[in-house]
């Protein structure tokens, strides 16, 4: 069984049961929905609880990972001599500009 087809199967479920529950409630409808929407927010916040841990702990094990192999780059640093600079402009001659009046 592949990772699609479980989830798939997962949504798939979930909402079936919601309609049987929907269906076969023992409670009135306005009091039924503010239990489903409770519940679908709170559902809502464990989801993001849970992706969030998840990418920090991606976060750890890749920075984990690119230590032990050592992979990062050293940032290139430059100096500045003589050889590499270009020389200041010279402007002893006035430039042409050109005044429109």
């Amino acid at each position: 069984m592949s990772k699609k087809t479980f989830g798939f199967g997962m949504i798939l479920g979930s909402l079936v049961g919601t309609a049987a529950a929907y269906l076969l409630a023992p409670k009135s409808g306005e009091a039924f929905q503010k239990d489903i929407k409770f519940k679908a927010q709170e559902t809502k916040n464990k989801a993001v609880v849970r992706l969030d841990e998840a990418l920090m702990e991606t976060e750890m094990w890749l920075d984990q990972k690119m230590t032990e192999q050592d992979i990062r780059n050293e940032p290139i640093r430059y100096e500045r001599t003589p050889e590499n600079t270009a020389p200041a402009p010279d402007y002893t001659e006035s430039p042409d500009v050109f005044i429109e009046e």
